[in-house]
């Protein structure tokens, strides 16, 4: 089962399913965050490819663990790297993304 979801809505809405092991979040002040991916390349690329295609300021909706949808505006990407996990050849990016604030 899926521990976090990524969406897009709108013409290209597309949904991206993932088990935490592949993710690591950092808080950055602001409401930014910077989101780490490591995977085994089939993998990775699948990651990378839903990021990679979103419009800096794109709306993509985040949900970890079921506790709600809360929406972020995408940032960027960083370049794909190679890496090593126990002795295993992964891929590691990360990506930034900006928490969605509402003025009153």
């Amino acid at each position: 089962m899926p521990n976090i979801i990524f969406h897009r809505e709108g013409l290209k809405a597309k949904t991206l399913e993932l088990s935490d092991e592949y993710v690591r979040m950092q808080n950055r002040r602001e409401g930014a965050q910077i989101i780490n991916f490591s995977a085994p390349e089939e993998k990775a690329m699948e990651i990378h490819q839903f990021f990679d295609d979103l419009d800096e300021l794109e709306p993509v909706t985040m949900d970890i663990d079921n506790t709600g949808a809360v929406e972020h505006y995408f940032r960027g990407i960083s370049p794909i790297k190679d890496g090593e996990d126990e002795g295993l050849p992964i891929k590691t990016f990360s990506v930034t993304m900006q928490l969605r604030r509402e003025f009153i």
